[in-house]
């Protein structure tokens, strides 16, 4: 199977971005960790798979993000009024590419292996229709999908803890075949860069799975005194 990985990201722009975790940090020092944790699951997704779409938004702030990016990906932007609708016409596009398996991650999970995104891959290439990654606040950090299924993403409350429930609901009543990759978290608000932080130093292997992260809280650990 043709496989593609889409990274949803908005643009590292100061002011725009990990806006919870202000003020404890600068909006400089926000766009600098998003801008790290956007270079981390670009390199992932690469190591996994040759063909990866970063899906942007803003659509007007192009140049800001290739300033972020050591990779080659295919750019677009995202298109739609909410969240799903967005998710949907990023699928809708790599599926016009010509692929038959298409992983969908965001930015804000820097400690997935890469190896639970094979996994997802091995998951829809043995026929699962829909593979997600829960978060632990009830989100999901992937999905993964062998054509576009639009209906899946409607009525779930997004930026809630019932985005994983409600979109697993979805994949039942339409007769899809779902299948989960191990659970994850999003760092979101100051507690996650904690346990974060905590994780990264105690362990080497953790510390591999998000270089650019570990960096920027080296270079910042006076934050943490």
């Amino acid at each position: 199977m043709k496989r593609a990985i889409i990274i949803m990201a908005k643009v590292p722009v100061a002011g725009t971005v990990k806006t919870r975790l202000q003020p404890f940090l600068s909006p400089r020092q926000c766009a600098e960790l998003a801008a790290a944790f956007l270079r981390d699951a670009a390199a992932k997704a690469k190591s996994v798979c040759e063909n990866t779409i970063l899906a942007y938004a803003p659509a007007d702030r192009k140049n800001s993000l290739e300033n972020s990016l050591r990779d080659e990906n295919t750019l677009v932007g995202q298109i739609g009024a909410t969240l799903g609708e967005r998710m949907t016409n990023a699928f809708e596009f790599a599926f016009g590419r010509d692929s038959d398996a298409v992983l969908m991650i965001g930015t804000d999970s820097p400690l997935v292996p890469a190896a639970f995104l094979r996994q997802a891959f091995e998951l829809l290439e043995r026929g699962a229709d829909v593979v997600l990654g829960k978060t632990a606040d009830g989100g999901f950090y992937a999905v993964g999908l062998r054509k576009n299924q639009p209906r899946l993403f409607e009525n779930v409350a997004w930026s809630s803890e019932r985005v994983f429930r409600q979109t697993a609901r979805n994949a039942a009543r339409i007769k899809l075949r779902l299948a989960q990759i191990p659970e994850s978290f999003d760092v979101d608000a100051l507690p996650d860069l904690a346990v974060l932080r905590a994780a990264m130093l105690a362990d080497e292997t953790t510390r591999r799975h998000a270089p650019q992260t570990y960096e920027w809280l080296l270079s910042n650990s006076d934050l943490f005194v």
